[in-house]
């Protein structure tokens, strides 16, 4: 009761903004703030203001504090704005009756210190210490950024020593390459990350406020109008435009909501279920959005899925939503092209079964789907409580070894053809481990610069930066299998590789240019998509968005969908056939041509 009639009071009150002009004062509340690794880590500051009571707000200077680990200074400026630092050179100039933000360098204000290493942060996206990164340098002038809050209807608040911004749109803003974001249940605020498992228990997907939601009780309009405005702000400014969606050239030009009323009726349509007080309605309109017109690989309404699988949620409408996703899917050729790319695995392990390792003659073959570590095996051997982890880089460094043990080989050929991506620290990793490379260029949208992120990579697993990991490199002639379905980190691998001398065989891979980036509503809810803050680049600083190219291509083949393809997901183009990549001779035979191994000397194992 007394903290009823305390938020009461507060509401009524007012408070003088820095700027010079009365502004509501907000009620405020304390949320406990909760990690996935660690627990309860402490309390924020959330405050609700009187034109949007259903709306979270938090301060810049607090957020940065606690997920991004800046210190902030703000300071007043004589026309009412106020200025806000980081002391690494970011600066926010804030207007807060103009509804303004402005950055003159984005990247200042979200890169941190250097050398970057343990838990995931910035460009850093696992929490595994096998590699840090030990310079960022930006190539060029940046070009300003003004982020205007008020086209999109939202407002600015100040009290003299923080701006305040709606808390999704603030951790849309600030969220990391390692995907670190904010999100609030009405009562708790949770810090995490991406995880390739899905999770359809996510608390913020079961709280009550949102499971009344789903059955029936309406979204208030503050609440609805914030979320269209969370959707349209964090694509406008921070999708990355690979070019691919159906919708990514006139997004670029137009922003989403101009692009939905150009859509015509199909726009409309989704417009209205984003701005409906239904909460099922606003999910099918996300859920048709992300799917067929934002589909890239790399976009995707994520906590649906969840959503539908959750056992814990029994709503007939959810059934529903599964079953229209399977028509929405119909009409997106990238989702469709996405799933014939996986038709490579079964025929994969028809020819050479569930082997992580293969050698024959004078080449060695390494399986590696993913470049998904496991943290939690990777913290247990650093902290020397476990034994070598037996994940994607376990089973790469084993048959590296397996294949020095040998004598005879001289060619190692990594398998990618299945690969979906996953974690940069890995490639990292393995790059250093193969070929000694030891950086990654790329390209940002937001200021419009070229950068070079160099790292180093502990080879040798000791917990230690030094020579001896330059020493710990295995000495072969490196190949990469590649396919269509090599997309992401699997698209990049490969041309890093080839850029540091391997050859790549096999045919083009299937691009995913951008890192990945989360967006979340005011409800908490979250979408994935390609990023603007690091678009990867090549040597030549071209996007390699169309794929890695293949020194020694591979014929395939294609067949006539099968009836049941057609049938179900109105697939109708030829399905591909990739018998001829899985052939071992062959593949040492193509391996000695090109390395000119003279195989007298070096006789088949």
């Amino acid at each position: 009761m007394k903290n009823t009639l305390l938020c009461l009071l507060l509401v009524l009150c007012l408070l003088v903004s820095s700027a010079g002009f009365a502004e509501p004062a907000p009620a405020e509340k304390t949320a406990v703030l909760y990690t996935a690794t660690s627990g309860e880590a402490g309390g924020l500051t959330i405050r609700f203001y009187e034109e949007t009571p259903h709306v979270p707000y938090l301060g810049i200077s607090e957020y940065m504090a606690q997920v991004m680990h800046f210190t902030m200074t703000v300071e007043a400026n004589e026309d009412g704005t106020l200025t806000l630092k980081n002391g690494l050179g970011g600066e926010l100039l804030c207007d807060a009756a103009a509804g303004t933000i402005t950055a003159r360098d984005w990247m200042k204000m979200i890169t941190p210190e250097m050398p970057l290493e343990g838990a995931a942060h910035s460009l850093k996206d696992s929490n595994c210490a096998f590699v840090r990164i030990t310079d960022i340098t930006y190539e060029g002038e940046p070009t300003p950024i003004i982020f205007d809050f008020a086209k999109y209807g939202m407002k600015i608040y100040t009290d003299g020593e923080d701006v305040w911004l709606p808390l999704s749109v603030l951790t849309n803003m600030m969220t990391d390459i390692a995907t670190n974001h904010l999100r609030f249940d009405g009562k708790n605020l949770y810090l995490t990350q991406m995880t390739l498992k899905d999770n359809p228990d996510d608390p913020i997907l079961l709280n009550d406020t949102f499971t009344a939601l789903l059955n029936g009780q309406e979204r208030p309009a503050d609440l609805i109008a914030q979320c269209y405005a969370d959707l349209c702000f964090d694509l406008d400014y921070f999708f990355g435009h690979p070019g691919v969606a159906m919708l990514d050239e006139m997004l670029e030009e137009k922003g989403l909501d101009q692009t939905l009323t150009d859509l015509g009726e199909k726009g409309a349509a989704i417009k209205e279920g984003l701005l409906s007080a239904d909460m099922m309605e606003y999910l099918a309109a996300l859920q048709k959005l992300f799917t067929i017109w934002l589909a890239d690989g790399h976009t995707s309404a994520l906590d649906i899925t969840n959503l539908v699988q959750s056992k814990s949620i029994k709503l007939e409408k959810l059934a529903r939503l599964s079953a229209e996703y399977f028509t929405d899917m119909k009409e997106s050729k990238q989702t469709l092209a996405q799933l014939l790319r996986m038709a490579i695995t079964p025929q994969r392990k028809f020819a050479w079964g569930d082997s992580f390792y293969r050698k024959y003659g004078n080449t060695a073959i390494i399986r590696l789907d993913s470049f998904m570590p496991d943290e939690d095996a990777w913290a247990a051997w650093y902290r020397g409580e476990g034994s070598f982890p037996d994940d994607c880089i376990g089973k790469v460094v084993s048959g590296l070894k397996r294949a020095r043990e040998n004598g005879q080989i001289r060619n190692v050929l990594i398998d990618l053809t299945c690969n979906s991506g996953g974690s940069s620290d890995v490639l990292m990793l393995l790059a250093g481990l193969t070929t000694g490379r030891n950086y990654l260029r790329g390209r940002t949208r937001l200021t419009g610069q070229t950068m070079v992120a160099t790292f180093e990579a502990d080879t040798n697993f000791d917990g230690i930066f030094d020579e001896k990991d330059r020493e710990a490199g295995f000495d072969f002639n490196y190949g990469i299998l590649t396919s269509r379905q090599a997309f992401s980190c699997g698209n990049l691998f490969p041309v890093v590789m080839q850029e540091s001398g391997a050859v790549v065989i096999g045919e083009k891979t299937g691009g995913g240019s951008c890192c990945i980036q989360f967006g979340t509503d005011s409800l908490g809810l979250r979408w994935i998509m390609s990023s603007a803050q690091w678009q990867l680049i090549n040597n030549n600083g071209n996007s390699v968005e169309s794929g890695c190219a293949v020194n020694i291509p591979i014929a395939g083949q294609t067949v006539d969908a099968l009836d049941y393809l057609v049938s179900l997901m109105g697939i109708d183009e030829g399905v591909p056939i990739f018998t001829g990549f899985f052939d071992d001779k062959n593949l040492n035979t193509l391996m000695n041509t090109w390395f000119h191994v003279d195989t007298e000397l070096a006789p088949a194992a």
